[in-house]
């Protein structure tokens, strides 16, 4: 497949694969080093939607712009996770005119059966789409979560009213 044919999160792990390789000692069969052989998979955990407030005035910082939103609500739904989200804020550095942006969004709400969680969503991409990294505190039965390594493919829709994301868990193949 062309890197032309590739969708963005799959170029990202590959990426994100070879930071993770390139730091590996190379030759010596005595070092604790696991050597990746294959590239990890994606397994879909559950889906986001969050509902956003009216974005502040853009704020000046170097080589762009930067814009936040109160997050009114949202909801999580799949088969790991399903939650509604009460409040938060969302924090967008828009760069050399959109040709990269950087989002920070921090969320918390309550799962469908009352257990607390935060979302911490730290990413980059383009207008057109980008990937995150999730970080979720969270307990009871889903405390698993809360150490799995989560990307997400997020969007951000043309009103700039929700931002949509699909959460991926790595899984070795």
């Amino acid at each position: 497949m062309g890197i032309a044919k590739m969708s963005f999160l799959q170029i990202l792990v590959g990426a994100l694969l070879v930071f993770l390789v390139s730091g590996l000692p190379a030759g010596n069969s005595s070092s604790n080093a696991t050597v990746i052989s294959s590239t990890p998979g994606l397994v879909l955990l559950f889906t986001a939607s969050i509902n956003l407030a009216d974005f502040s005035p853009p704020i000046p910082i170097p080589a762009g712009e930067r814009i936040v939103a109160a997050v009114n609500n949202g909801k999580l739904s799949g088969n790991a996770l399903n939650g509604n989200i009460q409040g938060g804020v969302s924090v967008i550095d828009i760069l050399e005119g959109g040709q990269a942006i950087v989002i920070s969004v921090r969320s918390y709400g309550l799962t469908s059966d009352g257990v607390p969680f935060l979302v911490d969503e730290n990413g980059i991409g383009t207008s057109a789409d980008g990937f995150s990294r999730l970080t979720l505190s969270i307990g009871g039965p889903y405390a698993n979560l809360a150490n799995e390594f989560l990307l997400t493919e997020t969007t951000l829709s043309s009103d700039r009213k929700t931002v949509s994301s699909a959460i991926y868990q790595t899984v070795d193949h």
